[in-house]
């Protein structure tokens, strides 16, 4: 195998959890559904959950290897090559839109007058960095860090629900006030952004000490991910309200910025904005890491790494030409991401479950 390191369960929770909060605390939409936006994540976190069984599923039944490498006894060589490619495609594209999400953070918010390109750079350079070291180098790193960006993301909410005046609650209400199809469609995105993204983790699962057991530490970390999240939704709602969440490209960093407890504790942004930065970072590793691993496993080659540093490239200069602007991206991530990556996070996957079971193809490696 190219790579030679392995992560514990507790790692792989850190690892999944993180990539789940990643970018969906910083762009949490709230859709058709509005004030029921909490009840559609909730929904998509629990479908989320299935998602995630047949993903364990196929590491069960090959637990050392990815699915480049076991698709082509499932399916047959060149549908295999044909599907894998089309598979790496969405993490190379996957890997593109995390990079420039996080461009259009720090060049709306952090950083207006630095070229875009630097913080491309800064990203990638970071990623490549950490991939070229190996899976264990970012499950270590998380390991120290996730802990922190989960205490963080909930003292933030209850300093924000504590101030007198701030959170409304009654902008949850009425509840299903246009009945359950809002709720329904609003659950749609999310079941793609994040949950759907998690697909990735195929090449992740075949690193852990026990590739089989990896189900619970991963279904762990999906209902840890979507409970923070479904509170991060609820604290946007009831201290914005609906429509002006729906209005702002980053709501969460707005609620943030109103805290003021005392005069003294005030301008707390720097800390969701580590967050946002640390998990961002994190999701890029993982896909990117995917797309040079799997297609190292395609061409037939013994070492990924020498794929790192050329993609690092490509996805820079890729990450700046995808969108003109913020409205464009969100468009795209609200009304085309779910059905355009739906092969990749649920058919494919479903496929070979299925196709594998039913001619009883099973791991090489044990």
């Amino acid at each position: 195998m190219m790579e030679k390191g392995r992560i514990s369960h507790w790692q792989l929770f850190v690892l999944s959890a993180g990539f789940l909060i990643g970018t969906s605390t910083l762009i949490v939409p709230v859709g058709p559904a509005r004030q029921d936006a909490w009840i559609s994540y909730l929904l998509a976190g629990t479908i989320g959950l299935g998602e995630a069984y047949i993903y364990c599923a196929l590491a069960r039944r090959f637990p050392r290897e990815t699915p480049v490498q076991y698709a082509a006894r499932i399916l047959g060589r060149w549908v295999a090559a044909f599907c894998n490619a089309i598979f790496l495609w969405y993490a190379l594209h996957l890997s593109a839109l995390v990079l420039h999400n996080v461009i259009e953070l720090y060049k709306l918010v952090i950083l207006p007058q630095t070229p875009t390109v630097v913080v491309a750079g800064v990203f990638v350079g970071l990623a490549s960095y950490a991939i070229r070291l190996g899976i264990e180098v970012p499950a270590r790193l998380s390991e120290l860090l996730i802990p922190l960006v989960f205490i963080a993301i909930f003292i933030l909410t209850i300093m924000a629900v504590a101030i007198p005046g701030l959170v409304h609650w009654e902008a949850l209400l009425p509840v299903m006030e246009r009945g359950v199809l809002p709720v329904l469609r609003g659950a749609v995105p999310p079941l793609s952004f994040p949950f759907g993204e998690t697909a990735f983790f195929l090449f992740i699962l075949p690193f852990t000490t026990e590739p089989k057991k990896s189900f619970l530490p991963f279904a762990a970390a999906i209902i840890t991910a979507t409970l923070l999240t479904t509170m991060v939704l609820v604290r946007n709602i009831i201290v914005l309200g609906a429509a002006e969440v729906t209005r702002l490209n980053f709501p969460s960093l707005i609620a943030i910025q109103m805290i003021n407890i005392g005069d003294f504790l005030q301008r707390m942004e720097p800390v969701i904005i580590f967050v946002w930065s640390f998990t961002i970072l994190l999701k890029l590793i993982i896909v990117y890491y995917a797309f040079v691993i799997g297609t190292a496993q395609l061409w037939g080659l013994k070492d990924y790494r020498p794929l790192v540093l050329p993609t690092g490239l490509l996805l820079a200069f890729f990450s700046l030409s995808l969108y003109e602007n913020f409205a464009q991206m969100m468009v795209f991530a609200s009304r085309v991401f779910a059905f355009y990556f739906l092969p990749a996070y649920l058919l494919y996957p479903a496929i070979l479950l299925l196709v594998a079971k039913i001619r009883n193809v099973k791991g090489r490696i044990r």
